[in-house]
């Protein structure tokens, strides 16, 4: 099955702090969940701030690539995400690592989305 093109506009417009772009893809009251106590407002706001987390930061610009998404159940998706950190001044990439997004759809809109440190607890959670 093919990933929505909601998830995959998601993962781009925040990869490029693209927070407008990210507000319109979520519901009015969506949730986000960080790993640790990092917390994020809920919906357009909240889609705004992570986006904003991707900005370009003391010299150095974090991106997120959708390797893969998988429908686990009802309207609940499990994505591979690789994230990398890269200096700006010399385009040299600092960590790179794939970590784990569960997603939920409401419609056409993301109504949750749970960042995890790896795929496989991802995984987990969405089987919970």
């Amino acid at each position: 099955m093919e990933v929505p093109r909601t998830i995959r506009d998601f993962v781009y417009a925040v990869s490029h702090a693209d927070g407008e772009r990210a507000g319109l893809l979520v519901t009015e009251d969506a949730t986000f969940r960080l790993p640790g106590e990092r917390e994020i407002p809920a919906g357009e706001a909240g889609a705004r701030a992570f986006a904003a987390q991707h900005a370009d930061s003391e010299g150095r610009e974090r991106s997120v690539e959708l390797v893969d998404a998988e429908l686990q159940a009802d309207d609940r998706w499990v994505a591979s995400l690789r994230f990398s950190s890269r200096e700006v001044a010399s385009g040299e990439i600092m960590y790179e690592m794939t970590v784990g997004g569960l997603f939920t759809l409401d419609g056409d809109r993301i109504s949750a989305m749970q960042a995890f440190p790896s795929y496989e607890e991802a995984v987990a959670a969405a089987g919970e």
